[in-house]
């Protein structure tokens, strides 16, 4: 992977210096400058030497989902990882909405920054679980139309559905199948979706009813 440069615009000093010090020890980062203004952060985009923005959004300091579409609009090859507190899904939503790569909230551990940080690097997406969790249950409940297309699960969409509804945890799964638990719960939300399944018991009853999974009768 070539190395990273890093524009982070925060107006928490205390937490650029945290970030900042998770990703240098994290390694691959070659240039990380913290911006606290808007002038500071639309000098550092002119100079087109960064290739990732980490966006915390601060309404006072103007670093809002407005500000998010004019860097995108501008630099369209500038990838955007947003870390927030989430007051409310409709404001993910509205981020998401303007084309960020990748999503984490302040409660986000040292691995996933990290995770998310090298996922963009390589042109590739990252949202942490709690977002996936917000956008799944949007398109659960915005009451799409019916249509009676079949849905296909991938082979490797079937197979964990299959471990899951045997009884198995997202962490099990993803040792038996050489992935990462995150990697194990996005395919997971990507089943719940295809399938309109609100729960794990929903899912080993989708595994049973198509044959995943056989039901085990008294003698």
């Amino acid at each position: 992977m070539s190395s990273i440069r890093i524009i982070s615009a925060n107006t928490n000093a205390l937490m650029q210096l945290g970030l900042k010090a998770v990703l240098m020890r994290g390694g691959g980062v070659e240039k990380f400058k913290e911006v606290l203004t808007l002038t500071d952060l639309d000098e550092l985009l002119a100079s087109d030497e960064f290739g990732l923005l980490i966006f915390c959004p601060n309404t006072e300091a103007g670093f809002t989902k407005e500000k998010l579409a004019e860097i995108r609009k501008a630099k369209p090859e500038l990838s955007i990882l947003v870390i927030s507190n989430i007051r409310s899904p409709q404001m993910v939503l509205d981020i998401l909405q303007e084309g960020t790569q990748g999503y984490l909230t302040n409660s986000c551990d040292e691995h996933e920054i990290l995770h998310a940080v090298f996922a963009l690097a390589k042109g590739e997406k990252f949202f942490c679980n709690k977002v996936l969790d917000i956008v799944l249950n949007k398109h659960l409940y915005e009451g799409e139309e019916e249509n009676c297309e079949p849905t296909v699960l991938t082979k490797r969409e079937t197979e964990i559905t299959a471990l899951l509804a045997s009884g198995k945890t997202n962490k099990e799964v993803a040792t038996e199948l050489c992935l990462s638990p995150h990697t194990v719960h996005t395919h997971r939300k990507n089943v719940m979706k295809k399938l309109n399944l609100r729960s794990a018991s929903d899912i080993t009853r989708y595994a049973m009813n198509t044959g995943l999974l056989n039901p085990v009768y008294p003698q």
